[in-house]
Protein backbone atom coordinates (compact mmCIF):
# COMPACT_ATOMS: atom_id res chain seq x y z
CA UNK A 1 0.00 0.00 0.00
CA UNK A 2 2.84 2.94 0.97
CA UNK A 3 4.25 1.42 -2.44
CA UNK A 4 0.95 3.03 -4.30
CA UNK A 5 0.97 6.17 -2.05
CA UNK A 6 4.25 6.99 -2.68
CA UNK A 7 3.91 6.25 -7.12
CA UNK A 8 0.86 8.45 -6.38
CA UNK A 9 2.65 11.18 -5.26
CA UNK A 10 5.28 11.16 -7.75
CA UNK A 11 3.14 11.06 -10.56
CA UNK A 12 1.70 14.40 -9.32
CA UNK A 13 4.54 15.81 -8.77
CA UNK A 14 5.07 15.22 -12.91
CA UNK A 15 1.54 16.49 -13.54
CA UNK A 16 1.85 19.41 -11.52
CA UNK A 17 5.16 20.62 -13.11
CA UNK A 18 6.18 23.63 -10.71
CA UNK A 19 2.16 24.11 -9.51
CA UNK A 20 1.24 22.02 -6.84
CA UNK A 21 -2.20 21.23 -6.44
CA UNK A 22 -3.69 24.11 -4.72
CA UNK A 23 -2.19 26.00 -7.65
CA UNK A 24 0.08 27.76 -5.84
CA UNK A 25 3.62 28.37 -8.08
CA UNK A 26 6.21 26.75 -5.74
CA UNK A 27 9.16 28.33 -7.40
CA UNK A 28 7.81 32.04 -6.54
CA UNK A 29 7.13 31.48 -2.98
CA UNK A 30 8.92 33.30 -0.30
CA UNK A 31 10.94 31.24 2.20
CA UNK A 32 9.58 30.12 5.87
CA UNK A 33 11.49 31.82 8.51
CA UNK A 34 11.00 30.97 11.99
CA UNK A 35 11.56 34.04 14.12
CA UNK A 36 14.04 33.46 17.35
CA UNK A 37 12.51 33.84 20.60
CA UNK A 38 14.58 36.60 22.37
CA UNK A 39 12.00 37.55 24.87
CA UNK A 40 11.53 34.85 26.96
CA UNK A 41 14.02 33.94 29.59
CA UNK A 42 16.47 31.04 29.36
CA UNK A 43 17.60 29.18 32.43
CA UNK A 44 21.22 28.80 32.44
CA UNK A 45 23.50 26.14 34.89
CA UNK A 46 24.20 29.38 37.29
CA UNK A 47 20.30 30.14 37.62
CA UNK A 48 19.68 26.39 38.44
CA UNK A 49 23.16 26.65 40.81
CA UNK A 50 21.30 29.30 42.51
CA UNK A 51 18.22 27.65 43.53
CA UNK A 52 19.23 23.65 44.11
CA UNK A 53 22.16 23.69 46.99
CA UNK A 54 25.19 22.34 46.14
CA UNK A 55 26.30 21.79 49.38
CA UNK A 56 24.19 18.62 49.96
CA UNK A 57 24.39 17.14 53.35
CA UNK A 58 23.44 13.20 53.04
CA UNK A 59 21.86 13.22 56.41
CA UNK A 60 19.68 16.01 54.74
CA UNK A 61 15.83 14.78 54.79
CA UNK A 62 13.88 15.41 51.79
CA UNK A 63 11.60 17.58 53.49
CA UNK A 64 14.90 19.77 54.62
CA UNK A 65 16.37 19.57 50.77
CA UNK A 66 12.92 20.79 49.80
CA UNK A 67 12.35 23.77 52.59
CA UNK A 68 16.03 25.36 51.41
CA UNK A 69 14.87 24.96 47.63
CA UNK A 70 11.58 26.37 47.63
CA UNK A 71 13.54 29.35 49.97
CA UNK A 72 16.42 29.66 47.54
CA UNK A 73 13.68 30.19 44.83
CA UNK A 74 11.86 32.37 46.70
CA UNK A 75 14.92 34.44 47.54
CA UNK A 76 15.65 34.51 44.01
CA UNK A 77 12.36 35.56 42.51
CA UNK A 78 11.74 38.51 45.53
CA UNK A 79 15.24 40.00 44.69
CA UNK A 80 14.79 39.75 40.73
CA UNK A 81 14.89 43.49 39.09
CA UNK A 82 11.15 43.01 38.06
CA UNK A 83 9.39 42.41 41.83
CA UNK A 84 11.76 44.94 43.62
CA UNK A 85 10.37 47.38 41.15
CA UNK A 86 6.41 46.08 41.69
CA UNK A 87 4.27 47.50 44.17
CA UNK A 88 4.36 44.34 46.13
CA UNK A 89 8.69 44.98 46.13
CA UNK A 90 8.24 48.47 47.65
CA UNK A 91 5.92 47.86 50.19
CA UNK A 92 7.91 44.97 51.37
CA UNK A 93 11.10 47.15 51.63
CA UNK A 94 9.15 49.46 53.52
CA UNK A 95 7.62 47.47 55.80
CA UNK A 96 11.52 46.16 56.73
CA UNK A 97 12.85 49.64 56.73
CA UNK A 98 9.90 50.47 59.29
CA UNK A 99 11.38 47.35 61.31
CA UNK A 100 14.95 48.77 61.68
CA UNK A 101 15.41 50.60 65.03
CA UNK A 102 18.88 52.01 65.86
CA UNK A 103 18.97 53.41 69.51
CA UNK A 104 22.52 55.46 70.84
CA UNK A 105 23.27 56.61 74.18
CA UNK A 106 26.04 58.83 74.26
CA UNK A 107 29.06 58.90 76.31
CA UNK A 108 28.69 61.65 79.35
CA UNK A 109 31.95 63.21 78.93
CA UNK A 110 34.36 63.16 76.00
CA UNK A 111 36.48 60.76 77.11
CA UNK A 112 32.91 58.22 77.85
CA UNK A 113 31.66 55.71 76.01
CA UNK A 114 28.45 55.67 73.42
CA UNK A 115 26.76 53.07 73.49
CA UNK A 116 24.64 51.66 69.97
CA UNK A 117 22.23 49.31 69.82
CA UNK A 118 20.54 48.29 66.18
CA UNK A 119 17.76 46.07 66.03
CA UNK A 120 16.66 44.65 62.43
CA UNK A 121 13.69 42.24 62.30
CA UNK A 122 13.80 40.95 58.68
CA UNK A 123 10.22 39.21 58.72
CA UNK A 124 10.23 38.21 54.96
CA UNK A 125 13.40 35.87 55.28
CA UNK A 126 12.46 34.95 59.07
CA UNK A 127 15.92 37.20 60.83
CA UNK A 128 16.01 39.55 63.87
CA UNK A 129 19.30 40.75 64.49
CA UNK A 130 20.72 42.76 67.33
CA UNK A 131 23.93 44.57 67.13
CA UNK A 132 25.77 46.21 70.38
CA UNK A 133 28.79 48.82 70.12
CA UNK A 134 30.21 50.29 73.20
CA UNK A 135 32.16 48.51 75.46
CA UNK A 136 32.87 45.73 72.82
CA UNK A 137 30.95 44.84 69.53
CA UNK A 138 28.29 42.03 70.17
CA UNK A 139 25.76 40.48 67.52
CA UNK A 140 23.24 38.21 68.07
CA UNK A 141 21.28 36.82 65.09
CA UNK A 142 18.09 34.63 64.57
CA UNK A 143 17.69 32.51 61.76
CA UNK A 144 13.80 31.61 62.65
CA UNK A 145 13.95 29.28 59.67
CA UNK A 146 16.84 27.28 60.49
CA UNK A 147 15.87 27.48 64.04
CA UNK A 148 19.23 28.87 64.64
CA UNK A 149 20.88 30.96 67.14
CA UNK A 150 24.82 32.63 66.21
CA UNK A 151 26.45 35.11 68.86
CA UNK A 152 29.38 36.78 68.49
CA UNK A 153 31.75 39.20 70.26
CA UNK A 154 34.57 41.29 69.24
CA UNK A 155 37.41 42.94 70.92
CA UNK A 156 40.10 45.36 69.42
CA UNK A 157 43.23 43.38 71.21
CA UNK A 158 45.69 45.39 68.71
CA UNK A 159 45.86 47.87 65.96
CA UNK A 160 44.07 45.68 62.81
CA UNK A 161 43.56 42.66 64.49
CA UNK A 162 40.14 42.12 66.53
CA UNK A 163 39.76 38.72 69.24
CA UNK A 164 36.39 37.13 68.85
CA UNK A 165 34.07 34.57 70.56
CA UNK A 166 31.23 32.90 68.77
CA UNK A 167 28.31 30.32 69.66
CA UNK A 168 26.41 29.29 66.47
CA UNK A 169 23.56 27.06 68.14
CA UNK A 170 20.46 24.57 66.26
CA UNK A 171 18.24 23.03 68.55
CA UNK A 172 20.42 19.41 67.93
CA UNK A 173 24.09 20.56 68.20
CA UNK A 174 25.95 23.80 68.95
CA UNK A 175 29.49 25.00 67.85
CA UNK A 176 31.83 27.70 70.07
CA UNK A 177 34.72 29.66 68.33
CA UNK A 178 37.69 31.52 69.33
CA UNK A 179 39.66 33.32 66.64
CA UNK A 180 41.82 36.37 65.86
CA UNK A 181 40.60 38.27 62.72
CA UNK A 182 42.74 40.84 61.16
CA UNK A 183 42.55 43.42 58.52
CA UNK A 184 45.15 44.49 55.84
Amino acid sequence: MGYVWSILLFLSALVCSGKCMAGVELSTTKKLVIPVDNVTPKITTQDVQKVIPTDNVYAETTSTMMTRIADRTFNLWFNSDVVQESLLGKAIQETQETLKTDVVVPASSKQGISHRFSFRVEAFQALAKMEYKGWLNAAVNYNAAAASTDVEFRERVFRDKDLTLSHKGTSSNSLAMIGLAWQW
